[in-house]
């Protein structure tokens, strides 16, 4: 897709930017740029789980990162309006305009806004039915409070995040997301001392703060322009699979960690944790590429360009990832627990191997919804829906051992992943042969149809 020829027969309006070898290039550089903000984020990680896990019994490790991971569960979609965000941005960036038209900057005001207010709210509930959940989750009342804490600004970052993600800032992308991970790491260590346990939560809800309060300030120039008026009521579509997504990814990412502490309790948990932790890192380095990718898409889509060959390199490098972390974490196991947890967690090395398998393969899944998200087509749902309840449903009926947890984990995201490959290639050839039909290589170029980003010319 890639030559003078088959780029006349799309159709594209405007000059386009180098050839193929420069696309690559801009490619792999962009991808380097955002993989080593994942990378130093991962290290601060890993750094934050062995000074906690060193400093803590497995049982009292397991109880605080169970309520962590539960508050992430309820976090994670607000990257579904991060997606949002970032696909406005990318769009209205593609297509030239100036400020006073574009409607990515009233977007992020009102998304800014509601998701705060929401996330205060939600906040408020939780710290009242602190013993419910507590009860549950087999830990003291006060880690659900302090956890609860950090939900507005939790919620409310993604998006602002996400401005620098659809401007393809990449290096201010990459330096705001270690500095995420780094402001945990200090806050942490300044809450531990004096508060123990307990202070691990208290630290990455005031992280949480402050990283919100950085964020608001790096986009403040885009919240505070008094452009065009905007609300989620154009977008509801892309807003409705972005949140599925979402939510698909942060069941899939905690609700074994959840499941795990309920049915095995706080000292399996603290070892589970210390695995899922660990291995979370493939996640997050491969999920840099799944954020360069979704930019780019949506640009793609804007010109009607294929998609495929973007789409399957960053899937293929996920996919040789969960190769990767099966080979190093089988192998060097108990050598990375002990290293990064301590000794009382290397019962996690009998099965850390098939967890890593997953995360890779996780970030994959995340590609190909974010590429499909464009297309705003609700059948997705078909799709995301089963594949949400997929893992909680074999955990709750194959749970013998953590080994099959493990595996249970795997098989669905893998499921997960084939049938969203299958979609995609589906949907991208019956995308780019309406794109070849509206725009046939005889026509002039000033009377070819433009391609809206509609699923209906699909169909038609």
């Amino acid at each position: 897709m890639c030559s003078r020829s088959s780029r006349a027969a799309v159709g594209f309006a405007r000059p386009q930017k180098p050839g193929c070898n420069g696309r690559r290039r801009q490619f792999i550089m962009h991808n380097v740029l955002a993989a080593g903000g994942t990378c130093g984020a991962g290290l601060f990680g890993l750094v934050l789980q062995a000074i906690v896990s060193h400093q803590f019994r497995p049982a009292e490790y397991g109880e605080a990162f169970a309520v962590f991971s539960f508050f992430t569960i309820l976090t994670l979609p607000a990257y579904g309006f991060g997606n949002v965000i970032a696909w406005s941005t990318s769009r209205d960036r593609a297509s030239n305009l100036d400020n006073a038209q574009r409607e990515s900057g009233a977007l992020l005001r009102v998304t800014n806004l509601r998701l705060l207010l929401t996330g205060t709210l939600i906040a408020l509930a939780f710290i009242a039915a602190a013993p419910l959940v507590a009860t549950f989750l087999h830990v003291p009342s006060s880690f659900v409070i302090l956890g609860a804490l950090g939900l507005p600004f939790l919620l409310a970052a993604p998006p602002l995040l996400a401005v620098l993600q659809g401007e393809e800032r990449w290096v201010s992308w990459s330096v705001v997301s270690m500095a995420v991970a780094g402001s945990r790491v200090v806050c942490v260590i300044a809450f531990v001392i004096p508060f123990g346990v307990s202070g691990m939560l208290l630290g990455i809800s005031v992280a949480a703060a402050l990283v919100y309060v950085g964020l608001l300030a790096m986009v403040w120039s885009r919240l505070s322009h008094r452009g065009r008026r905007c609300g989620w009521r154009r977008h509801w579509r892309l807003l409705v699979l972005s949140l599925a997504s979402a939510v698909a990814v942060s069941v899939a990412m905690g609700s074994d960690v959840v499941m795990v502490q309920h049915f095995f309790g706080a000292q399996a948990g603290g070892q589970f944790s210390s695995v899922a932790v660990i291995t979370r890192t493939m996640f997050f380095v491969m999920g840099s590429v799944g954020s360069v990718l979704f930019p780019k898409i949506a640009a793609r889509h804007a010109t009607a360009r294929s998609t495929r060959a973007i789409v399957a390199s960053s899937v293929a490098i996920a996919v040789l990832g969960s190769v990767a972390g099966l080979i190093a974490f089988s192998i060097g196991g108990h050598v990375i627990l002990q290293y990064f947890s301590g000794r009382a967690y290397e019962g996690g090395a009998g099965y850390i191997g098939w967890y890593a398998v997953g995360m890779p393969l996780l970030a994959a899944v995340t590609m190909l919804t974010q590429t499909q998200q464009s297309l705003s087509d609700l059948g997705m749902l078909w799709v995301l829906i089963p594949g949400t309840l997929l893992k909680p449903a074999l955990i709750l009926f194959f749970h013998q051992s953590l080994l099959v947890v493990s595996l249970m984990s795997d098989i669905s995201i893998g499921v997960l992943l084939f049938a969203l490959a299958v979609r995609y290639l589906i949907w991208e050839r019956r995308r780019m042969r309406a794109i070849l039909g509206r725009n046939n290589p005889g026509t002039p170029d000033d009377q070819r149809t433009p391609m809206a980003l509609d699923p209906a010319w699909i169909t038609s």
